[in-house]
């Protein structure tokens, strides 16, 4: 297949029930547009439904149904434009994870059942990154120097334990929660909505991978397959076809995703970059100001 470029974006997809697995509850989304300013951006997500059945498929193809919808309203491409595009976006989106999350426990309670799904979001517009998550699918930057950096957090049993200090990252790869969500959508109590933001170098390449993927890897593998797929000239369709493949030979027992999205062109000189990244940590002063004085306020 052809190398897919849409605006300013290269980008490919691959899925795959797995190997012991007959249903496929992995749900994906690519989106190019334009903000009302006429600025290229790209959207990408992945939902994983939960529970091994129809109910898992059903709950991460609403997830995904509803952020088509989101990203259709002209509000998402006009936040994109505002000078408080990050502020007010961030807002926005938790603000409709939540509203996703209360959509599938009251068709679970009125089917009788409990539909849950997990979902990362990523948006990219300007030189600027946007991610919104819960669950434990997970956002990697490869950057053009070609360091690799995972951008999300799993919302996971053992994942809050290696943060707590409690369990290394090794033990936690095997342990036998290690698939236990801790945060999803339609499951549980209001779950908390992860955010971040910032800034990409022009040539960066972003993975978005659902656990059927990044277990199977250590970081230093998956940095490897990434620097590969960032390859000059490589057809990123490909790349995520190869993905899969690697995933399979070492038998993932669950379904495997992965999304490649790659900006193909910088609108941004030294000085607007540096601008932009001073813009960036202001934002991110204010957002810890506000959960300090949030934190404060609660105790």
């Amino acid at each position: 297949m052809k190398p897919t470029i849409a605006v300013h974006f290269q980008y490919g997809s691959a899925t795959h029930t797995g190997w012991f697995r007959t249903i496929n509850e992995d749900r994906s989304l690519l989106r190019v547009g334009q903000t009302v300013k006429g600025v290229p951006y790209a959207a990408a997500a992945l939902a994983d439904g939960i529970g091994g059945s129809e109910d898992g498929a059903q709950a991460s193809e609403l997830a995904i149904r509803r952020l088509k919808e989101w990203l259709d309203d002209a509000k998402v491409p006009a936040l994109l434009s505002t000078g408080d595009s990050l502020t007010r976006l961030e807002r926005e989106a938790e603000a409709w994870f939540l509203t996703v999350h209360q959509e599938l426990v009251e068709i679970g309670r009125g089917s009788g059942g409990r539909l849950g799904t997990t979902l990362t979001l990523l948006l990219l517009t300007d030189a600027v990154y946007f991610i919104a998550h819960v669950g434990d699918c997970r956002i990697y930057r490869l950057s053009p120097t070609g360091r690799c950096k995972r951008l999300t957090r799993d919302h996971t049993w053992v994942s809050a334990q290696v943060r707590r200090g409690r369990m290394s990252a090794r033990r936690a790869r095997s342990h036998p929660k290690r698939n236990v969500l801790l945060h999803s959508l339609g499951m549980g109590e209001q779950p908390e909505v992860y955010i971040r933001s910032g800034y990409y170098a022009p040539g960066t390449l972003f993975l978005l991978s659902s656990d059927g993927f990044h277990d199977r890897f250590l970081p230093r593998s998956i940095a490897a397959l990434l620097c590969t797929a960032n390859g000059k000239g490589s057809d990123l369709q490909e790349m995520c076809d190869l993905l899969l493949t690697k995933a399979l030979q070492r038998k993932s027992d669950d379904n495997i995703s992965v999304v490649l999205l790659k900006p193909v062109s910088g609108r941004k000189n030294a000085k607007e970059r540096l601008r932009l990244q001073c813009g960036l940590w202001l934002h991110r002063l204010y957002r810890s100001g506000r959960k300090l004085l949030s934190s404060l306020s609660s105790g």
